[in-house]
């Protein structure tokens, strides 16, 4: 190979991955464009206080942190209770001496610990409000909006049955 042509494959080869960067490069920004549509809808809210911290400006977030670890501690010792309870159900379900009143005692505790997990969420949520002002607060609220649930999901009313599967 003489040195035009040694010349020319470099230009090649640095025109072609310069092409494949830009495309990367659009087809990234199409792909974002996109995943704002309803064909990716992010769940309804992110699990934890997380969420709480995101949808508020960065003066509330410093000023309602402290409260969130300190739920933070208090909630672990519930998180390990509610997860021991699922562990409960579990066992119980696959269990080889399989019994309803064990398993039904087993679902009962599991919903106790959630009440009591939902319970100190609450309670966080009234201890973070109680520290905002209006603005802050009306984008909180934004925060746990649900997103309208799709048509073939919504209730239809008191008088609609939903036809039995295989039937028309």
């Amino acid at each position: 190979m003489n040195g035009k042509q040694r010349l020319l494959a470099i230009v090649l080869l640095s025109s072609l991955a310069l092409n494949l960067f830009l495309g990367g490069i659009v087809v990234g920004k199409y792909l974002g464009q996109l995943s704002e549509t309803k064909l990716f809808q992010p769940p309804p809210m992110p699990r934890g206080p997380r969420w709480i911290l995101e949808s508020l400006p960065e003066a509330s977030r410093e000023k309602v942190s402290p409260l969130i670890q300190a739920h933070r501690q208090q909630m672990k010792p519930q998180i390990r209770a509610m997860r021991a309870a699922r562990r409960e159900v579990h066992q119980q379900l696959t269990a080889d001496d399989f019994n309803v009143e064990v398993l039904s005692e087993a679902l009962a505790k599991l919903e106790q610990e959630k009440q009591k997990g939902g319970k100190m969420m609450h309670q966080l949520l009234i201890d973070i409000a109680s520290q905002l002002n209006e603005e802050d607060r009306q984008r909180l609220s934004e925060a746990t909006r649900r997103r309208p649930r799709p048509p073939w999901a919504r209730d239809r009313g008191p008088d609609f049955e939903r036809p039995e599967w295989g039937k028309p």
